[in-house]
């Protein structure tokens, strides 16, 4: 029996990005039973006519036409079922668990209230409402004007899911954290990444975290795979960067907005790592503006 790599098989060889969206419209005339599936990336299945049956080592998740379910990573089983005589037809959302934290620490405000249901699953599944039915039409048109939509509005469409997810069942949303694996992991980069631009120290930030310092360097290597100077160093260039290049600010302007002290290491720091100051950056980005 055939094992199928998802998304990894229909990329064409080509390496999915951490902060990529693979989208696919799936369409089958056949009913297929137990194809052994190895999900590299979390899914959502939005699906549109047909029965999916999806088994996991613990549970086993029964999807009908109306439905959609996100899953998590991992070896499953899958049955897709044709019913009525209709093909078998669903749009399928593939994203990493790294994408998937960065939501979740982009939209922590709209979650810290809530309670999530208890229990853990490898599987949550949403009935489909009149918008999930109205945004699956238009992704229908979306796809069916181009071949491949581009990394942005894939990127865009995922968001606007998901978010929707969080308001129509907040609660069962907030469940959707398991499918990370790793809370301790969630909580450093949420910590981390919501401090770049402020006046920190490691020693801080691992506090923050609950951590001994030790501790709170070891896992960030583990996930950064850099040091925490290094990291946030190359952030707050990169934000500095990304200040001066939409030309509202001024190279004296920015170094307190990315946290820095005194303007003198901001500039040093900057052409070290870019190779001009500040002022040379975004004058020569200017100038190639469009």
């Amino acid at each position: 029996m055939n094992t199928y790599y998802l998304p990894d098989d229909i990329l064409n060889g080509s390496t999915m990005g951490a902060d990529e969206v693979v989208i696919r419209c799936y369409t089958s005339g056949q009913d297929s039973v137990k194809n052994r599936i190895v999900l590299t990336q979390n899914m959502i299945n939005l699906l549109v006519s047909g029965t999916k049956t999806v088994v996991y080592p613990d549970a086993t998740a029964v999807v009908n036409a109306g439905e959609l379910v996100v899953l998590s990573a991992g070896n499953v089983l899958t049955s897709e079922l044709l019913t009525g005589g209709q093909q078998f037809n669903s749009i399928l959302f593939y994203f990493s668990n790294e994408l998937f934290n960065k939501f979740l620490i982009k939209y922590d405000h709209l979650l810290q209230s809530v309670i999530p249901l208890s229990g853990k699953k490898s599987f949550l599944t949403f009935k489909q409402d009149n918008f999930i039915k109205q945004f699956i039409v238009s992704m229908q048109a979306l796809m069916a004007t181009e071949s491949e939509l581009p990394a942005a509005v894939r990127s865009i469409k995922l968001e606007e899911l998901l978010l929707y997810l969080l308001h129509f069942d907040p609660e069962r949303f907030r469940a959707i954290q398991i499918l990370t694996k790793d809370r301790e992991q969630l909580q450093i980069k949420k910590v981390v990444e919501s401090h770049v631009g402020q006046l920190i120290t490691v020693d801080e930030l691992a506090f923050l975290c609950h951590m001994s310092t030790s501790t709170f360097k070891r896992r960030f290597s583990e996930i950064y795979h850099t040091t925490p100077q290094k990291w946030l160093l190359n952030r707050k260039l990169e934000m500095a960067a990304e200040l001066l290049r939409s030309g509202g600010e001024s190279p004296s302007g920015v170094y307190l907005k990315v946290g820095y002290q005194n303007h003198s290491s901001f500039s040093e720091a900057f052409r070290n790592h870019f190779g001009y100051t500040p002022s040379d950056y975004q004058q020569q980005q200017l100038n190639v503006a469009p």
